[in-house]
């Protein structure tokens, strides 16, 4: 089994990774850099150049392999800017120095240029990119894709999964432990948001709103069926797309705290985990921000404490073999298989619910009627 690991930079990580029975590759990303990545920077612990330098070290002297996110969805056009372009270019010089072992790009131009100037490190395309079909695999492919990793939304759409992997030669990937909302109508925006929060020449120094998680957090506790149409995959379906041939799996969570990473790490690496699947899901948990984002001193706060969530992973035996047969894209409005299974393995408590609910739907009344611009929280 080949898995991709998140690393949050912790040197606790290394070992206990490199001790699992699967061919490990860790990725991460310093916390903003010009390029930027699909993750804010605030979330992400501090590092130095060198300091990752002697990271990637530690992890090549342990038997890991190394790859680097350069997967922020937009560069602001400013990869056209000469100054900035030069910038770039220097970035890629110090990944190359660095020895890290491939980069993952959403940006076709970015793919297309690092294959051509250097052309030893292997490029991985990001999910975010959203290859979601055969004719979008084979472009990629066709600019210089070494592996793509594909879009979850067709995690669990397997008569698509099986023509793009019979239609393109490089590997692919899937993205395990993603707790995004089914078909999302926030994921473009938040991928974008968070990009440009990464990026170290953004004007607003890193500062975002949490609106696409506050909805997206929202919707799924409104709606419990959303909890099981968010396209995970169980530790022990791996074998379900191992047979159609997905080479690898990726597991989200590089702000996770390092106990996190390594038990996820070890549930997908052995095909079986015991208990809350909600524990190994890569859950995004909103944030308050009460202050001009032109101000130097903003406030971020969680919204409240998150409730308890409890899914029965034990319980979700067999659930996946729906999914073999299902056109969720065109039939989920006539389906509540979803909805049958979130009251069979979904266990809540109402009371925490509803105050949390609460609590989100207030701050999301602060950004609808822009008194989040006048408001300082206290």
């Amino acid at each position: 089994m080949h898995l991709l690991a998140p690393t949050n930079w912790d040197k606790e990580l290394i070992t206990p990774l490199s001790q699992i029975r699967a061919d490990i590759q860790i990725f991460g990303v310093l916390p903003t850099s010009m390029m930027g990545s699909g993750g804010s920077g605030p979330d992400i612990p501090q590092m130095t150049t060198k300091q990752a330098e002697e990271y990637v070290k530690l992890a090549h002297s342990a038997g890991l392999t190394f790859n680097y996110l350069l997967n922020a969805p937009c560069m602001n056009n400013m990869e056209w800017d000469e100054d900035t372009h030069q910038e770039l270019l220097k970035h890629l010089e110090w990944l190359s120095n660095a020895g890290v072992d491939s980069v993952t790009v959403a940006i076709p131009y970015l793919l297309e240029l690092i294959k051509h100037q250097f052309p030893h490190l292997k490029v991985e395309v990001s999910t975010i990119a959203h290859v979601s079909s055969v004719a979008r695999a084979k472009l990629f492919e066709s600019l210089g894709a070494d592996s793509i990793i594909l879009d979850s939304n067709i995690n669990r759409d397997f008569k698509l999964l099986k023509a793009i992997r019979n239609a393109v030669k490089c590997e692919l990937g899937v993205l395990t432990n993603s707790f995004c909302l089914y078909q999302c109508p926030y994921e473009y925006y938040h991928n974008n948001t968070l990009g440009h929060a990464s990026q170290s020449y953004n004007p607003l120094n890193g500062f975002y709103m949490d609106y696409c998680v506050l909805h997206c957090t929202l919707d799924k506790l409104h709606d419990t069926s959303q909890i099981i149409k968010s396209r995970w995959i169980r530790p022990e379906d791996i074998h379900v797309y191992e047979e159609i041939g997905i080479d690898f799996f990726k597991i989200g969570g590089r702000a996770m705290p390092t106990q996190w990473i390594i038990n996820a790490a070890e549930a997908y690496s052995s095909r079986h985990y015991q208990g809350n699947l909600y524990d190994i899901l890569s859950v995004l948990t909103p944030k308050i921000r009460y202050a001009n984002p032109v101000l130097a001193n903003t406030q971020i706060n969680p919204v409240g404490s998150p409730p308890r969530v409890y899914i029965d992973n034990q319980a979700l035996e067999g659930f996946i073999d729906f999914f073999r047969k299902q056109d969720c894209p065109s039939g989920c409005a006539h389906c509540d298989y979803c909805q049958k299974i979130a009251d069979k393995v979904i266990q809540l408590d109402p009371q925490e619910i509803n105050e949390y609910i609460s609590l989100l739907k207030d701050f999301l009344d602060d950004l609808i009627s822009s008194k989040i611009f006048t408001s300082v929280s206290t």
